[in-house]
Parts: structure tokens; sequence; C-alpha cells
């Protein structure tokens, strides 16, 4: 595959926008589904009864849909990026309605049509589909409109990269900014747009929001209880002692999250007694993809686990430097890294080494 077709230009955009997501914003980041297989993606080319477009393959490997942050999805254009059991309901409800309408007049759906975005996670009566014949992304709403968007998938991608990377650029009407954390294209209407901040490209926070919702996130599971439980004896209605309570475990997150990313630093110099992936919980453990549960890997294994492309980067320059007496520790050290990368609170440490913001924390 040449870096011009259309699968390398979907994975290096969709490496982009993940950058930036877990960067800026969280929630929609925890929000992504894992990638699908490619079993899974052949059992969904069976009930559409038409071939996927290989550059849409690509993406859904990488994100299988989404679940969405308040009702509203992440994808430019304010889209969500439907799961495949929603993209194959779709397909079946939109085909079932061109038997029903008959031969007369144009065919209100084609079988190569196949649909990616929805309006929300909840809404499919309009959304974005790719044209498995022309490499086209159209638009459809639930009265039978059909209108060109983007000449294809990765260009539809690659402005949303380019978009959020630099927002005073951003073409068209949504622009970039968050609400409760989540990436939303606005500005929405209504109250929802009173509370929606705009993004225009200021560097990512270093530490977590001092909201409960992002300190409880940050903070190490087994100090989680502990925080719950002040949580919930605290009097909401006197600012002095909320305000107090977020200070003392806002405290508490950074001074873990700045230990962990100590420990991951520690770990890709080579120590091995630092392993700060082996205690993960259980739903990050099962978010794991099999080969990285149970049993050491293969380095292939390892690569693919790793989401970003600056990780996979400073992965392979390990590799590269490594000589083969060296290999099983690397794969080691490597596999522990991918493990806890399955946590959001790993995922920033690692990213935070690996970009160099922790040694520049460590030099001030």
């Amino acid at each position: 595959m040449t870096a011009d077709a259309p699968p390398a230009r979907v994975t290096r955009a969709w490496a982009r926008i993940l950058e930036w997501l877990a960067d800026y914003t969280p929630p929609s980041y925890a929000a992504l589904r894992p990638g699908a297989s490619d079993d899974e993606t052949a059992e969904l080319e069976v009930l559409l009864g038409a071939d996927v477009p290989e550059e849409l393959k690509a993406l859904w490997r990488l994100a299988a849909g989404e679940d969405g942050v308040n009702g509203s999805g992440l994808m430019l254009g304010d889209w969500a990026l439907m799961p495949l059991d929603a993209v194959a309901e779709v397909h079946r409800r939109q085909m079932a309605l061109r038997e029903e309408l008959g031969a007369d007049g144009p065919a209100p759906w084609e079988p190569s049509w196949i649909p990616f975005c929805s309006r929300d996670p909840a809404d499919t009566v309009s959304g974005l589909y790719l044209d498995g014949r022309t490499g086209e992304v159209y638009r459809w709403s639930g009265n039978g409109e059909r209108d060109r968007r983007y000449e294809s998938l990765p260009a539809y991608l690659e402005l949303m990269a380019v978009s959020l990377e630099a927002p005073l650029t951003a073409a068209g009407p949504e622009k970039p900014g968050t609400l409760h954390g989540a990436l939303v294209w606005g500005p929405p209407d209504g109250e929802s747009g009173e509370r929606w901040t705009r993004h225009l490209g200021q560097a990512p926070p270093r530490h977590p929001a001092k909201t409960l919702g992002a300190i409880r996130e940050a903070l190490p599971r087994d100090e989680r209880d502990g925080f719950d439980e002040r949580r919930d004896a605290l009097d909401l209605a006197d600012p002095d002692a909320v305000a107090a309570f977020l200070d003392h475990w806002w405290g508490h997150a950074v001074a873990a999250q700045e230990k962990l990313e100590d420990d991951v630093a520690s770990a890709l110099r080579g120590n091995v007694m630092a392993q700060p992936g082996r205690d993960l919980a259980p739903q990050h453990e099962a978010a794991l993809p099999p080969a990285l549960r149970h049993r050491p890997p293969a380095f292939d294994d390892i690569r693919d686990a790793l989401r970003h492309e600056s990780v996979r980067a400073r992965f392979d320059q390990d590799l590269l430097n490594a000589i083969p007496p060296h290999f099983p520790a690397l794969l080691l050290r490597w596999w522990d890294i991918a493990r806890l990368m399955a946590d959001p609170r790993g995922d920033r440490a690692v990213r935070a080494v690996v970009s160099g913001r922790h040694d520049a924390r460590k030099a001030r």
C-alpha cells in the first residue's frame, strides 16, 4: 500500500485526530469504541450484501464507532461515528425502503452506499455515507435528500484533522470547541451554546480540569472510594467548602499523575523494576486486544495496540536500537506500556513522557 493510497491517508489522518482528542477532550477520546477485526468487517459485508471500501475498513480497524458524550458526536460537521450494528441497521432500513418504493423514479438507496456517520449516537435518520463506487462522501436525510459533501473519506478526515490542529482556519460553519470537556462542533444552539467554549489552538492542558468529574477520573482507582465518600458528605451550598475540597483532591490527582509519569519514564529508560502497567483495573483489562491480555505478545501485536503515532515512533526507535540479547526485556517493557495505555491515566502519562512534556516539567 502506497503512502497516497486512501487507506494509508485515512490511517494518518485518524492518528492526528486521535492525538488531538487525547490531549484536549479526554471524554470524547474515551467514548471511541475499539477497532473492528477483519472478521467483524467481513460479517458486516455479508449483512450488507456489498463490499466495504478499503478506506472505510481502515477507519473501522482503528475505531468501530463511538458512544458519544452528552448525546453529541465528535466527527466534523457534528456527526457521530456509527457502530457497526447501526451501520447494518441503517443500510437494511434504506434497502427495505427501496424495495417498498419499487422501480418508479430514482432509487433512494444503492447497495454500495455504506453509512458511517449519523446525526448523533441515538439518531440515525440522517448522516453521511460513502459511495463505494465513486469514493465520494454524501449526506442523507430522512426526507430523501442526497447531496455530495466531500470528495472522499480521506479528504473528510484530513479536513477534520486540520480543523482541530489549526482551528482558526477551520472551513465550514462548524468550529471545534468543548462542552463539559467533550469535543462539540459549534456553536450549538440554546443553553449549550452559552456553555460551549471555542477551541482557538491553545496548548493542551497539563493537568485535569478542576471539576469533580475530571478530578475523580484522574485519581488512582484505590483513592476513588475516599474521594466519593468525602464528596457525598460535602455541603455543595458552601462555596468555600467546595473550593477547599476541589483544591485538596486536585492536588492529589496532579501528584498521582506526575508519579505515574515518573514510573513510565523510568520504565522507558530500561528500569526492569518499574512496571506501571501491571496493576490494571478490570474494565481496562477487558478493553485490551486479546493478544495483550494473558501472554507475552509479539512485537507486532504490541505496536498495533499503541494508539498514537508518536508512541509508535518511540517504540520503533527502541526496537531499532536494541540488540537481540535485549529483545526479551524490550518486549516485556513495551508490553507493560501497551497495557498501561488501556487506562486513560496511563495513556496521558505515556504521551507526556514520549512528547517531552514530562522532561520539561522536571526541568522547571
